[in-house]
């Protein structure tokens, strides 16, 4: 029986690795980053532009964690050794090349200490380019709104890149048309917006536009409020049918000409109720005014 216990034992033992797993040992781990998985190539103008997305695993097949992807740093290898950089940014740009110049790519990403392998080579023989960008005709402002408008068009396609500040996704653009009107109304009055615009044919890309500074305002005034009736009884108050407006903010009210008060309901009561025009304007948020008809007394 003691020589059963030993036995049982022994095996208990041997079923842990050192490091606490049950079963056979697990290798040691490997963080070299894979390869991205595909280096995409853009010709802008005459100048070769890569990009790609970063690897989300080790070589060893774990998971590369959310935070640490962000830290990954990138080595560009181009034409097989002959020129070396290393970027933090997953997009790297090159210098203009002459027409008909073959030019190779391959990007490695390195996680601390561990470079990882090359990716496979990606390829582009340089094009004629595109020289010209689209013509800006017009560019407004409206309510929540802002429309640019182009000369006749060059190519078929222009895309249009836009930021909340001075710095713009230089890869992917916010929109792309083919006709010479932009209208975008995803911006909020008040809020400062830039563009800029080129035109794409596939792969090559043309040179930016001026970067346009762009604020919407509301200077669309509101519907008036209607059938102002003063009530002369006990006591003076106005009553009136609501502003259609949906961003109406309060109401001014008015005694010949002169603010006498202010409400976001209504009613309104005059203490002293004198002869005259009366007249309630529905205001904004952007403060544009509507005037009602003078008050129907009663």
């Amino acid at each position: 029986m003691k020589h059963v216990l030993i036995i049982i034992g022994f095996l208990l033992l041997s079923s842990f690795s050192t490091c606490g797993r049950r079963g056979t040992p697990l290798p040691p781990r490997d963080f070299h980053p894979l390869p991205p998985d595909k280096v995409n190539f853009q010709q802008v103008v005459s100048a070769p532009l890569i990009y790609w997305n970063p690897p989300a695993k080790f070589v060893d097949g774990e998971a590369i964690p959310l935070k640490e992807i962000k830290k990954l740093s990138y080595i560009i290898d181009i034409d097989f050794g002959k020129k070396v950089f290393q970027t933090s940014k997953t997009f790297f740009k090159y210098k203009p090349l002459p027409v008909g110049t073959k030019v190779c790519f391959r990007v490695a990403a390195i996680y601390k200490t561990f470079k990882g392998d090359f990716s496979e080579p990606t390829c582009r023989i340089i094009k004629t380019s595109i020289k010209q960008p689209p013509v800006v005709k017009e560019i407004k402002a409206g309510d929540d709104s802002v429309k640019i408008k182009f000369g006749k068009l060059t190519y078929k396609t222009i895309e249009i890149f836009k930021s909340n500040g001075k710095n713009f996704n230089p890869i992917k653009p916010y929109k792309t048309i083919s006709s010479t009107i932009f209208i975008d109304k995803n911006v909020i009055n008040g809020k400062i917006y830039f563009y800029k615009a080129r035109y794409a044919n596939n792969e090559l890309k043309g040179p930016f536009t001026k970067t346009f500074l762009v604020k919407p305002v509301d200077n669309i005034p509101p519907a008036p409020p209607e059938n102002l009736i003063l009530i002369t009884d006990h006591i003076c108050y106005l009553v009136w049918e609501p502003s259609t407006s949906k961003d109406v903010k309060y109401y001014k009210i008015f005694y010949n000409g002169k603010c006498i008060g202010q409400t976001t309901g209504l009613t309104f009561t005059i203490k002293n109720c004198l002869k005259g025009t009366y007249r309630i304007g529905a205001v904004d948020k952007a403060g544009n005014i509507t005037l009602s008809k003078p008050a129907v007394r009663r």
